[in-house]
């Protein structure tokens, strides 16, 4: 009836006020939250009575004059909290909904067939299961009644923003794809009033309280973006933990090579850590001092090698094939370069190398960079050059 925070409520409760004196007539009433939510009042109440049958027996009983609570009136609320027991809305006689109230001001009549609204205890329907945003309305209820409803200038509008500020993107990436929420306001919507079962549902979904909202937004919304990731049940991470005569183990096993670094293979750090069970990760960080002489020694090794190839090739170069160049079976570099990787098994850009540093020994250094402007002015010239 008129108990929403729309238009008609509010000049309804300012006559009521003038005509009885009473300044609390608005807490019968959703009038403190008229500023905070849909200027309509769209949703906010019934569009009949509710009632509890179990009350209404109990006022006649005692002989109490029964009245309707501002909690029955809201759609969220489907049950009495007291009686756990289904509202009744239709006349256990005619069966009409009531619409509005009798005409001689009794609340426990039907407005259609004026007989009484009690009913029977068998009829009535027990409901144990508390129902969604119950707890909410009846706080906000409490609250209302009780004159201690302080809503914040914006409170909805400040609380979605500052929930944007705290979450970071990395967070919002997190709570959309790790695990179903409910739904989020959408930007469109954020700047405009909820209806009062929007801000129910969104509150539920933020796992937040209403009221808490409305009076505090800023730390409300520091608490939901606590509660976001509260809600991420992430995978445990615990690492095994290693025996002290594995660390030994591998103590010893990198003293060792480092102590053999005479040798001419130094097997890499992978496959140490492969052959004593743990990880280079595992290497990195008990032997952080161990693992640098290490890979010094593994670089001077690898350049070793790569020494010792390019000498091996220019030798094999130098022992006749660069002397048969050119001819029907070394008749290009390619050729030659091709027969340097069969023999000595080095790469390809290694085995070239080594052709060049052939050509440069057999036939001079000026007369090879001679050869290499004329083949900048004419890609057709042959080797060797012809002065």
């Amino acid at each position: 009836m008129l108990c929403g925070y729309g238009p008609n409520v509010e000049a309804y409760v300012s006559i009521v006020r003038e005509a009885t004196g009473s300044e609390t007539i608005a807490r019968t009433t959703l009038l403190a939250l008229k500023n905070e939510l849909d200027p309509n009042g769209h949703s906010a109440v019934r569009w009949n009575r509710a009632w509890c049958p179990a009350c209404l027996n109990e006022a006649y009983r005692d002989g109490r004059q029964f009245y309707d609570r501002l909690a029955w009136a809201i759609p969220a609320i489907q049950r009495c909290a007291i009686h756990k027991i289904s509202l009744s809305t239709n006349c256990p006689t005619c069966h009409a909904p009531q619409l509005h109230y009798h005409h001689l001001g009794a609340m426990d009549h039907c407005c259609k067939c004026k007989n009484s609204l009690r009913s029977a205890p068998a009829t009535w329907v027990a409901a144990p299961q508390v129902p969604l945003y119950e707890r909410e309305c009846l706080d906000l209820v409490m609250k209302i009644s009780m004159g201690e409803l302080w809503i914040a200038p914006e409170a909805y509008r400040v609380f979605i923003t500052t929930f944007a500020e705290y979450l970071s993107p990395l967070g919002k990436k997190i709570s959309r794809f790790a695990y179903k929420a409910p739904r989020r306001p959408q930007l469109a919507r954020e700047g405009r009033p909820p209806r009062l079962d929007t801000l129910l549902r969104r509150c539920a979904a933020f796992g937040v309280n209403p009221t808490d909202v409305l009076s505090d937004p800023e730390g409300t919304a520091k608490s939901a973006c606590l509660l976001e990731f509260a809600r991420l049940d992430l995978p445990s991470s615990a690492k095994p933990r290693r025996a002290v005569e594995l660390i030994n183990l591998a103590r010893s096993r990198l003293e060792n090579e480092l102590n053999e670094a005479g040798l001419d293979t130094v097997p890499s750090l992978r496959q140490i850590a492969r052959e004593v069970g743990v990880s280079t990760g595992f290497l990195n960080f008990h032997f952080p001092d161990l693992i640098k002489k290490y890979s010094a020694l593994r670089k001077a090794n690898s350049r070793k090698s790569i020494q010792r190839s390019r000498e091996q090739a220019l030798n094999f170069l130098l022992a006749g094939p660069i002397f048969q160049y050119p001819s029907s079976e070394f008749s290009s570099q390619d050729r030659l370069v091709e027969a340097t990787v069969e023999h000595t098994g080095i790469g390809v850009h290694a085995a070239r190398l080594a052709v060049k540093a052939a050509l440069k020994e057999r036939f001079g250094w000026q007369s090879y960079e001679k050869y290499r402007k004329r083949r900048r002015r004419d890609p057709t010239a042959k080797w060797p050059p012809c002065d």
